[in-house]
């Protein structure tokens, strides 16, 4: 009798194995990658990027110089009114495929998807897989993240600095680490070169949260000063080059009254945003009040509710939860501090875009998250079903307000919630029908206003849900939306949710890209010839009348080919009063030189009247621009005669003829 033989065992491969049931934490990131890419990135090709910021990318690809500086046009005249960090990367776009809508915004969607999936594995590593995809669940379907990605607007590389930071800050406050540290402290320098001084509301969440591990004191604040001084340099070596760069080899700082780019972080994006200064009247330009009026309640108001108030009272039952399940002291801190700093930032600075608070999604995401899974993984019920219970009454409470498709979306939300509420409530065991509820009773309406976002594009105030922008901020007020959460249906300046307070504009107005004329120019809205004569209100001489974004306007293409017809020779094709005004021009001439009298708003002393007349005697400049032009700068800062811009007003009236052959007014100074 013959022995049987022993079984052959089947040789595998690991790698091949482990591909046939992928983990679910990859799947899931998979699934946040592709679901912020479809809800950011969808018809960027067809999107409508604000003019202003798409011809700073065009000017700033034309040259290293211009790149480096962030100017405004061409010829690199006058910068921009920020450090241009956020502009660098849709240049580099512009420069390698040429100028497209898709170039300047689809950056600003990579840059979201990457915040999203940034944001989930800093959560991973605070509570587990199940806070990483919940929190990049709700990073991906943040409403005004979602509505500011779809622009050239540049808070989304912003918001891409702050999920590096987190995720390097709680590195360095798990591990105690000297190095993780000054990553993080270099990484809030990053953020500062996409939005200035708000990157440096990161570090009183960070230091106290250092201060609260366990090392001596003197190795705590050995730690921190030496990643505040990295930080530091990190966040001013930009300005401090710029600042030593003598004013004649550079472009002119923009929306400064010295040139000076210190005064344009610390002076207009710095205390200018925040109160009244000395030099109050040459800040005000930048921001009407889309968000609302500053106060504690800010964030639940009209304007901005919608837009991100979805997850804050739950996020705040998050923390309280936190601290009662006695999560680790530091991470807590770290969590607690900033986004209550955040919070209070955005209730209190004078004015704003309803799209700043996009900088929310990264603490929000990470405390709601980081709590849900704490919970859970402590065994406990009731903080779960809290914090559900919280999101899916306030989503009840967003929606009815709203109107609109609002109402059934965020009814069905409260119901799942009620039904994650009971399964939690049961022990129910059944673990895939007990997520969907919960993610539904957490983010459907939310999700379905970024969604909707996706059909409504717009880059000059990026708002989610449907708002449909406004006629711009001329007339009595500032231009209202249509009523966010309901279908556009028709006439302008309905108040709502994602409206501006002030009222509407005229009715008629069709859409506009946005701004109208200027704030006490006199000049009717849309630039009507009642404000081409001399001595109107306001100031603007004859042939200047005030337009704005989406003032009606000539024909850009056969303006443009008249210029070049017969601007041979001459460094500039036109001058022209602002760099909104010049932006579409320098858009329809593929980069043509256009320069822009006044900088951003028209108050800018570049150049001086003197320098002016220098350049027409030159003939570097023959030709200047009066019509009915898009650029708010055409009027604003007009009422005063002592700005440069009004002085080369008076002067190119008093001695340049109109052009009778030119599609529009265009005074002949040659």
């Amino acid at each position: 009798m013959t022995a049987a033989s022993p079984p052959v065992p089947t040789p595998t491969l690991p790698l091949i194995a482990g591909l046939r049931r992928p983990r679910g934490w990859t799947v899931g990131l998979v699934l946040i990658g592709l679901g912020a890419l479809v809800l950011t990135g969808w018809q960027v090709w067809a999107g409508a990027p604000s003019e202003y910021y798409a011809s700073i990318a065009l000017s700033m690809s034309r040259s290293w110089s211009n790149f480096f500086f962030g100017a405004v046009d061409p010829a690199g005249t006058v910068t921009l009114d920020k450090i241009p960090g956020s502009f660098w990367i849709p240049a580099l776009f512009v420069r390698a495929f040429g100028y497209s809508a898709w170039a300047v915004i689809l950056p600003n969607s990579l840059a979201a998807v990457a915040a999203a999936l940034v944001t989930a594995v800093t959560a991973r590593r605070l509570a587990g897989e199940r806070a990483g995809l919940i929190a990049g669940s709700i990073a991906v379907v943040t409403p005004i993240l979602v509505a500011v990605a779809r622009s050239n607007q540049p808070e989304t590389f912003f918001v891409l600095g702050l999920s590096l930071t987190a995720w390097a800050a709680v590195r360095a406050v798990q591990a105690r680490s000297l190095g993780w540290l000054i990553a993080a402290g270099a990484l809030i320098g990053l953020s500062f070169q996409f939005y200035e001084l708000e990157a440096w509301a990161v570090w009183p969440a960070l230091a106290l949260a250092y201060l609260f591990t366990r090392q001596s004191w003197a190795r705590r604040l050995g730690h921190l000063a030496l990643a505040g001084a990295v930080s530091l340099m990190a966040s001013l070596w930009w300005v401090a080059i710029v600042s030593m760069i003598p004013a004649g080899s550079r472009p002119y700082i923009g929306s400064t009254l010295s040139n000076n780019p210190w005064e344009m972080v610390f002076g207009y994006n710095g205390l200018g945003r925040f109160s009244a200064t000395a030099d109050s009247a040459a800040y005000e330009s930048f921001t009407p009040p889309f968000s609302g009026e500053p106060g504690v309640l800010r964030l639940f108001n009209a304007q901005l509710a919608g837009q991100v108030a979805w997850l804050i009272p739950a996020a705040i039952v998050g923390i309280i939860v936190l601290w009662v399940l006695r999560f680790s002291r530091p991470l807590t801190v770290l969590l607690t501090v900033w986004l209550a700093t955040f919070a209070a930032m955005f209730s209190t600075v004078a004015g704003m875009h309803q799209f700043y608070t996009a900088a929310l999604a990264v603490p929000l995401a990470l405390v709601v998250g980081t709590a849900l899974a704490a919970a859970h993984r402590a065994g406990r019920v009731w903080p779960q079903i809290a914090i559900v219970a919280v999101a899916g009454s306030t989503a009840l409470g967003i929606g009815l307000a709203t109107g609109g498709y609002s109402v059934p979306v965020s009814i069905a939300q409260g119901v799942a919630a009620v039904v994650a509420i009971v399964l939690f409530s049961t022990r129910h065991r059944g673990r895939a029908v007990t997520t969907v509820a919960v993610m539904t009773g957490l983010l459907l309406t939310p999700a379905v206003w970024s969604a909707v976002t996706i059909a409504h594009p717009s880059s000059i105030n990026p708002v989610a849900g449907g708002a449909a922008e406004s006629a711009g901020f001329g007339g009595r007020g500032f231009g209202g939306a249509e009523f966010a959460g309901g279908m556009p249906t028709g006439g302008r300046g309905s108040q709502g949710f994602g409206a501006a307070p002030g009222g509407g504009a005229a009715p008629g107005s069709g859409q506009s890209t946005g701004q109208g004329a200027g704030r006490g120019t006199g000049a009717a809205p849309g630039g009507s010839s009642s404000a081409r004569t001399r001595g109107a209100a306001g100031g603007a001489p004859a042939g200047f009348g005030g337009g704005g974004f989406g003032a009606g306007g000539t024909d850009d293409s056969a303006l443009v080919s008249w210029l070049q017809a017969r601007s041979t020779g001459s460094t500039y094709l036109a001058a022209t009063f602002g760099a909104q005004s010049a932006a579409h021009l320098i858009l329809a001439s593929d980069g043509g030189s256009f320069l822009p009298i006044g900088g951003f708003n028209g108050t800018d002393d570049v150049p001086t009247l003197d320098a002016f007349t220098a350049l027409v005697a030159s003939g570097q400049v023959r030709y200047v621009i009066g019509g009915d032009q898009r650029g708010g700068g055409t009027s604003l800062g007009a009422a005063s005669t002592t700005t440069a811009s009004s002085q080369i007003r008076t002067w190119v009236t008093q001695h340049c003829a109109t052009d009778s052959s030119a599609p529009t007014t265009v005074y002949d100074c040659g």
